[in-house]
């Protein structure tokens, strides 16, 4: 019987060294998401070409979700994280070198990013909805997600910081050398933990892997889209996380990238401290939300939370002109964003059936991050026809309407769990 007193991190050495190895390898790709718009922006000012560049970075969310929801549910678990580290280390190998010896079009690169996001999309579905739940009991899941959504906000800390850096003294190459560098440390953690697809199955037998067909992948999917639109719970939850990603007054969107670097004319490394600065008060949400949702439960820390970064993310643009009180401003809304973020973990690690956690992750993804390719689009519209802070206000719209659909899901979520679990929390 697992010891349930004391820390997580210390008596589950198997969680402390995924979330050691994780943490690394999710800072090489923090370092990439945010190097990858500074480069762009460093090749050319226009707004839109900004916008291609975080298309790119977000599309595969909703064009690949088929086939990255249907691999992980009838595949080795083991073998998928594998395949998505090495296939990213490959990418990031070719864009090395396309940017050594290439042309210069942007068209190919952006292709290259498509891929290796994909492929980040399908390890980052394993580790976050299916082996985290697997590595600690459900009574130490609120501790679980809160150490490795703490990890996230500290990289969001860090990354900014070397991408910024590195950006200004030695380019883009440095920094995709540093991603394909931290990818090897989930490569280790998987080839040591041999048993790591029974973990995740819940069983010692080996699960058949299906036999990938375009029907069987279609198929597979139109149940997961079923599944999650006909559910009282995830339907408005897809909505409330659709309208999330169409605001502007999101880190690294366009906008952002654009206010601070083109408009305000900072550094690449004045860009990677203010961004470290959301990471480091969004770590603060984190830290609070477990006994939060512990002690409140469910409605009030998510619907509060919401409001907490609706109002403090509209209040920011009051400080257009100066840019470094705006951010302060800003960087407070992290706090209600992690909180809420600490929230729809739970919900989709304990809602979805263990059967169907890839396919329907992959599903609710499709759909609200199918708002982040409208959103890249709309600013890039915004910015070139009027300007930044026109596109700013129209963000302000989508969190508050961000708020509005917090409340229905929480109201939904409140409905669909057990009556005998409601009690104990109030108790």
């Amino acid at each position: 019987m697992t010891n349930q007193s004391g820390n997580l991190l210390a008596r589950n050495g198997t969680f402390r060294n995924f979330l050691a190895a994780s943490s690394i390898s999710l800072l090489g790709n923090n370092i990439f998401d945010i190097a990858i718009p500074l480069y762009i922006v460093q090749k050319s000012p226009d707004p839109l070409l900004l916008s291609w560049a975080n298309i790119a970075l977000t599309l595969p969310f909703f064009l690949m979700a088929p086939l990255t929801g249907f691999t992980v549910d009838n595949f080795n678990k083991r073998r998928v994280m594998l395949a998505s580290d090495i296939g990213q280390i490959l990418c990031l190998l070719f864009l090395l070198l396309y940017d050594r010896y290439g042309s210069g079009q942007f068209a190919l690169i952006l292709m290259v990013i498509f891929t290796a996001k994909t492929l980040m999309i399908t390890f980052e579905t394993v580790t976050t909805f299916q082996l985290v739940p697997a590595l600690v009991s459900e009574h130490d899941l609120n501790e679980a997600n809160s150490w490795f959504l703490s990890s996230q906000r500290l990289i969001q800390i860090l990354g900014p910081l070397t991408a910024g850096l590195l950006m200004s003294v030695s380019g883009i190459r440095s920094c995709v050398i540093v991603n394909m560098l931290s990818f090897l440390a989930t490569l280790f953690f998987v080839l040591r933990l041999k048993n790591l697809n029974e973990l995740i199955e819940g069983s010692d037998l080996k699960s058949p892997a299906r036999k990938m067909t375009v029907g069987g992948v279609i198929d597979s999917f139109i149940d997961s889209i079923k599944y999650v639109w006909t559910s009282p719970l995830f339907k408005p939850f897809i909505l409330m996380m659709f309208v999330w990603n169409l605001s502007s007054l999101v880190p690294n969107t366009p906008s952002i990238v654009y206010y601070f670097t083109i408009e305000k004319r900072l550094s690449s490394t004045e860009y990677g401290a203010i961004a470290s600065m959301f990471g480091l008060v969004g770590i603060l949400g984190f830290l609070w939300s477990g006994k939060l949702y512990q002690k409140l439960f469910f409605y009030r820390p998510f619907v509060y939370g919401a409001l907490f970064f609706a109002t403090t993310g509209a209040l920011s643009i009051i400080f257009f002109n100066q840019p470094y009180i705006l951010a302060v401003v800003f960087a407070l809304s992290r706090i209600g964003s992690s909180i809420v973020t600490m929230g729809t973990f739970f919900l989709r690690q304990t809602h979805i059936p263990k059967s169907k956690m890839g396919g329907i992750n992959a599903a609710l993804r499709m759909f609200f991050m199918s708002s982040a390719p409208i959103s890249a689009l709309l600013q890039g519209f915004l910015i070139k026809a009027f300007n930044v802070r026109i596109s700013f206000a129209v963000g302000a719209v989508f969190l508050w309407l961000t708020v509005w659909y917090s409340k229905k899901v929480a109201v939904a979520y409140m409905g669909v769990i057990p009556k005998r679990q409601t009690a104990n929390k109030a108790a």
